[in-house]
């Protein structure tokens, strides 16, 4: 059947099933073919399905490229946080967190776990690495309080001076140098007590020496303890001074005439400053015979130079402990032990010149020496006074750590067998058991 109407102006086919036979030209020639054929034939090479015909296609199969991220942008997002990840902070307001100064401040802050169990129990029970009670400072006198003694010249032997228990002595040449006590230096300690070197006056190979020893029975509980010295000090030599601090034990109990070095260190004190010095010794192994404590300033050639030394301190422990302030009466009483004042001397004369005393000091450390501060002044109580020409004592015939018989002249008109009793304040007899 032949038509001459355009495709155009044919009627619609309808829907087509697969087997109608419709025209095709091939190889220049006209041909019948079914729908189903031409499908298979063309099915090996593509298809001509748009993505609407595709029934598992999602929704966004025909969207435009610019709606999607790209492979460097999905890359971030196989690498980022997911939510799962984060905490349920994540969602909070800024108001529910500490600021970054808060947290800088928690950064340096000292935590719980780094402070001793007594810090956060309040126990004193938890203290540990503490002292013997007592023991805060083995130091007798080291608030320098305490004086039995006038001043006295500086020279080049050891020699107790006015602070009761702190010896002192230079080397090199001395010229001229007062050793005194003050007790109007609050700038410089809290007791205001120090030891003052007055005026100074040294050639060669000058330096100006303090030393405190300690008895072996406090000694004995330092043993194999670490220690800690501290002292309070100043100088006007006019530049840095060397101060060296030595630390020995005495080779024999209480008894110094050999003594083996246990720490030393040198620290650096500038001129005209307020200053602490320290020494921590980290072991003061077996120092039972006793301990020596020694600061030597090394000044070379001076003159007319001060130095102060105060608030000495020396703990059991490996660090500085706050000055432990002790109450005078206290002092006074520890004191007593090593030097104390003999008064109320009762005593019979056995010429016209000469009397013999009875010394009474109960408790000392040891049977002490005996040294009169001045002239001793006596009355027979009944028609006379006596007085020494010049202060004196003579033959101890006996002495104990509690009580001593000695003579004492330069008297006259004395009558013999007669009692005579000491009046007055102005001299006294100290007792010393120093070591």
């Amino acid at each position: 059947m032949t038509t001459t109407k355009k495709i155009s102006e044919l009627p619609d086919a309808g829907t087509l099933t697969g087997d109608e036979q419709i025209p095709l030209v091939q190889d220049g020639a006209t041909r019948k073919t079914t729908v189903d054929d031409i499908r298979d034939g063309l099915s090996s090479d593509g298809h001509t399905h748009v993505l609407a015909d595709i029934a598992d296609a999602g929704t966004a199969a025909g969207a435009d490229i610019g709606d999607f991220a790209t492979a460097a942008q999905g890359a971030k997002a196989d690498t980022a946080v997911q939510p799962e990840d984060l905490g349920t902070a994540a969602g909070a307001d800024t108001g529910d967190f500490a600021t970054a100064a808060q947290g800088a401040k928690a950064d340096t802050a000292v935590q719980p776990e780094d402070l001793a169990d007594v810090a956060t129990s309040g126990d004193y029970a938890d203290l540990i690495n503490t002292p013997y009670p007592g023991l805060i400072n083995t130091i007798i006198n080291g608030g320098c309080l305490l004086s039995h003694r006038a001043q006295q010249s500086l020279s080049n032997g050891w020699q107790y001076g006015p602070v009761d228990l702190l010896a002192v002595k230079a080397e090199g040449t001395v010229s001229a140098g007062t050793i005194k006590q003050v007790t109007s230096a609050f700038t410089l300690t809290v007791t205001g007590g120090a030891c003052f070197v007055e005026n100074a006056t040294l050639t060669g190979s000058g330096a100006i020496l303090f030393r405190h020893r300690i008895e072996a029975k406090d000694a004995a509980l330092f043993y194999n303890q670490a220690a800690h010295f501290s002292a309070r000090t100043y100088h006007d030599v006019g530049s840095a001074m060397d101060y060296i601090i030595t630390v020995r034990k005495a080779d024999a109990a209480d008894d110094f005439s050999t003594a083996t070095q246990i720490a030393t260190d040198t620290v650096s004190v500038a001129n005209d400053t307020n200053a602490s010095i320290e020494l921590a010794v980290p072991n003061m192994g077996d120092c039972r015979n006793g301990i020596e404590i020694e600061v030597k300033i090394d000044c070379g050639a001076i003159t007319t130079k001060d130095f102060y030394l105060a608030e000495q301190q020396f703990s059991i422990g490996a660090v500085q402990r706050p000055f432990e302030l002790r109450p005078v009466a206290l002092e006074m009483k520890l004191v007593h032990r090593y030097l104390r004042p003999v008064t109320g001397l009762v005593a019979v004369a056995n010429s016209a010149s000469n009397m013999q005393v009875v010394l009474n000091h109960p408790d000392m450390r040891a049977a002490p020496t005996y040294e009169v501060t001045a002239a001793l002044d006596f009355t027979d109580g009944y028609t006379a006074d006596f007085s020494q020409s010049a202060a004196h004592i003579g033959t101890i015939h006996e002495n104990t750590k509690d009580n001593g018989r000695a003579d004492i002249a330069l008297f006259s008109g004395l009558t013999s067998g007669r009692f005579h009793i000491q009046r007055g304040s102005s001299a006294i007899i100290l007792a010393s058991a120093e070591l």
